[in-house]
This record gives C-alpha cells, sequence and structure tokens, in this order.
C-alpha cells in the first residue's frame, strides 16, 4: 500500500509560505508544526498536504521540492519500486529516520514513508477516522450552552463537508447511481440536493419542537447550479444550524419524545445524531460504489 502523502515544498520564509499556500489552496496548518516545518492540509474534505520546508537555497540553485509517499511496508515498497527502476540514494540519515531517499528513473529525488495504518487511501474515510483532526476545527468549548449540542453540531459539520468530495469523486467517475424508486437517485445533482435539503429539514423540526424562531434555511440551489454551489450552501447551512442553536441548553427535554417529519419518534439528541449520520449514509453507498467497480 502505497499513496502520495504529501509533496514538500523547499522554501525560505515558512511564515510566509504558509499564508500564501493557505489562501492560494484554502489549506489550514494541521497544528503542532514546528517554524520550519509545516503541513497544510485542505479546509474541507480530504486532499493531498502540502509540506512547507524551510531551505536555505534559492530556487536555481538546487532541487527544493519533492514527493512523500506514506507506506503501509515501508521496506517492502522501497524493495518494489527499486525493482520498478528506482534507486538508492545515498543520504545523511538521522537516528530512527522514518524515511527512506529514492530517485525515480529521470534522476528525480522522493521519499518513502513509514507511515503504517495513515498509508490507506484518504478517499477510505472509514480506514482512518479521525473525530477531532486538529483543535482549529472545532468550536470553542463555550461556543455552545449545551455540550451534546455542540458535540454532535461539530460532527455534523465534519460529515457534511466530507460528503462533498465524495459526491464529486463518484461524479466523476462515471458510474451510475443504482435504480430507485426514491426521488433522492435520480441523478448525483439530485442526490446532493437530498443531502443538503435533508439537513435544513431537520434543523427547522429541532426548531419548532424547542420552541424556537424560525432558523432561515438558505434556499436550496438549482438542481443545474449545485455542484457549483454547494461548498457556500453548506457553510451557510452550517452557519444557521450554529446560529440557532448556540444559546440552547437540552436541560429538561433531554429525554423528551416529539413525532419526526417522517412519523417516528425521536428525542432531540436523537434528531441530531440523525443529521449526523445521514451524510454518512449517503457517503458510504457512493463510497462502496466506487470501491466495487471494476
Amino acid at each position: 500500500m502505497l499513496r502520495i502523502g504529501s509533496i514538500v515544498w523547499g522554501v525560505r520564509d515558512v511564515a510566509r509560505a504558509t499564508q500564501f499556500w493557505s489562501a492560494a489552496l484554502d489549506y489550514a496548518p494541521r497544528g503542532g508544526d514546528s517554524p520550519d516545518w509545516v503541513l497544510l492540509k485542505p479546509r474541507r474534505g480530504t486532499g493531498v498536504q502540502l509540506a512547507l520546508q524551510e531551505v536555505r537555497a534559492a530556487a536555481r540553485e538546487r532541487r527544493r521540492h519533492h514527493l512523500d509517499l506514506y507506506a503501509f511496508d515501508q521496506e517492502a515498497e522501497v524493495e518494489r519500486l527499486v525493482g520498478l527502476g528506482a534507486t538508492r540514494v545515498e543520504w545523511r540519515y538521522e537516528p530512527d529516520s522514518d524515511y527512506t531517499v529514492l530517485a525515480d528513473p529521470d534522476g528525480n529525488y522522493f521519499c518513502v514513508i513509514a507511515a503504517g495504518e495513515v498509508a490507506a487511501d484518504p478517499g477510505l474515510r472509514l480506514a482512518q477516522v479521525r473525530y477531532v483532526p486538529d483543535d482549529a476545527a472545532l468550536p470553542a468549548p463555550d461556543a455552545f450552552a449545551d455540550r451534546v449540542i455542540r458535540v454532535l453540531l461539530s460532527l455534523q459539520e465534519r460529515e457534511l463537508r466530507a460528503f462533498l468530495p465524495i459526491w464529486r469523486r463518484f461524479g466523476a467517475s462515471g458510474l451510475p447511481l443504482p435504480a430507485s424508486e426514491n426521488e433522492a437517485y435520480r441523478s448525483n445533482e439530485h442526490l446532493l440536493l437530498h443531502v443538503l435539503q435533508s439537513s435544513g429539514s431537520y434543523l427547522v423540526w429541532t426548531c419548532r419542537q424547542l420552541g424556537l424562531p424560525d432558523p432561515s434555511v438558505p434556499p436550496e440551489p438549482a438542481p443545474a447550479d449545485v455542484a457549483a454551489l454547494a461548498d457556500d450552501h453548506v457553510e451557510r447551512l452550517l452557519e444557521r444550524w450554529r446560529a440557532a442553536l448556540k444559546d440552547v441548553s437540552l436541560a429538561g427535554v433531554r429525554t423528551t419524545v416529539f413525532t419526526s417529519n417522517w412519523g417516528v419518534p425521536l428525542t432531540i439528541p436523537a434528531m441530531l445524531e440523525h443529521a449526523v449520520a445521514h451524510p454518512m449514509r449517503h457517503g458510504f453507498q457512493l463510497e462502496e460504489l466506487l470501491a466495487r467497480r471494476g
């Protein structure tokens, strides 16, 4: 198992490069890095990481960029790559180094990192679920009056954002959706609209049961526009969730049972859990179809 873990970009001003590339790519620092090494990752969904490494040489003086390949079994992958035409590079390794430097047949250097389970394909998210990737991705502990609401809204934000790259990857594959009488599976666009509309309807229902004002859920884009407007719509939708529930306490109603829009008795926490699981379920279905393609 081998994949591109990060592109390592040599720069002389790490702080300035962090600011530039974060804005250029809509990436954010992973957190916990050092002044001479910062790892950037997508703010939303999954993607190849960009590692910014401090170097002294100017760009024209030496090679400053290379690939880091993440390997589950580093030794086996190095031998496989050498067998394909790569060559080992003489390198001054530090004790306990987790990388091996190789050169491709054209002489370009790259590193094979002993990454263990992290080498799993990031598209198969179940293999490497991380509920708290970094503190920056979480609302402040006092951002919500109720801890249950804070946790479940944070999880819903994570899953709703994560659904979008899965949906785009499925659309790019050209695979058909499974035959279904469900209107949501009429097209890829209708499926995305279904996920977005459902999140909004869950919020409206929750506010109604709690006696809160209408949350002013933004109207969904038209099917022809949803692909282009999905990211912006998701962020506006999540902002509505936060604004509506940030001051709410579930004390006294945590176990109260209400009737859902589809006639099933649910508590408020159960509906919030449903809002988390809904994009997960549809994302899983798309990922399974991708994984099973011949």
